[in-house]
């Protein structure tokens, strides 16, 4: 149980974002968007908190998506196909309040990106009209781009070095998004 099925390697520039399948029947079954799970690499290390971006039924698996920053995040980065987690519980906190709202603006910057996919496509289900706000420090590092495009009726992109889109913080668009 809570093995490791899939890894994937997002950006292979330090520090690396690394998406990862985990077999995890229990936590699928349950999990609702904005729900996260608590994990542990090895018995003697710290509990880390990740949103579940993602489930997938068939394998009865779910999706994380972590940057590697500190010790723990870059210990599961080194996992492989196969490797098992020491814990794994979940889901946790409070699912986000899907309805029909109308027009719904979601923020994400960097990693966080991950958390505002699964809530985009939740609501896109109630038929709400969706706008993306995505940022990066660069354009290397922006993830589910692609996968948010599909779901969104309007996506924003920023970079803080400018390399990608516009150059600046996803609070600027905001700012400009809310007046219209």
């Amino acid at each position: 149980m809570m093995e490791i099925l899939k890894k994937e390697i997002l950006t292979d520039i330090n520090p690396r974002i690394i998406k990862l399948k985990i077999y995890a029947p229990y936590i699928c079954q349950k999990a609702e968007p904005g729900q996260f799970v608590v994990l542990m690499v090895k018995k003697e290390g710290e509990r880390i908190p990740l949103t579940i971006v993602e489930k997938d039924k068939k394998e009865e698996s779910i999706i994380l998506i972590f940057q590697e920053i500190g010790l723990t995040t870059k210990l599961l980065g080194k996992l492989r196909k196969g490797n098992k987690l020491v814990s794994l519980l979940g889901p946790l906190g409070n699912p986000t309040e899907i309805k029909k709202y109308g027009k719904v603006i979601l923020v994400g910057g960097g990693i966080g990106i991950a958390e505002i996919y699964p809530v985009a496509k939740a609501l896109k289900k109630k038929d709400n009209y969706l706008v993306a706000v995505l940022g990066a420090r660069t354009k290397k590092l922006l993830i589910l781009e692609k996968e948010l495009k599909e779901i969104c009726d309007q996506v924003f992109i920023t970079t803080d070095d400018g390399s990608y889109e516009r150059k600046g913080v996803v609070t600027d668009v905001l700012r400009e998004t809310i007046k219209k």
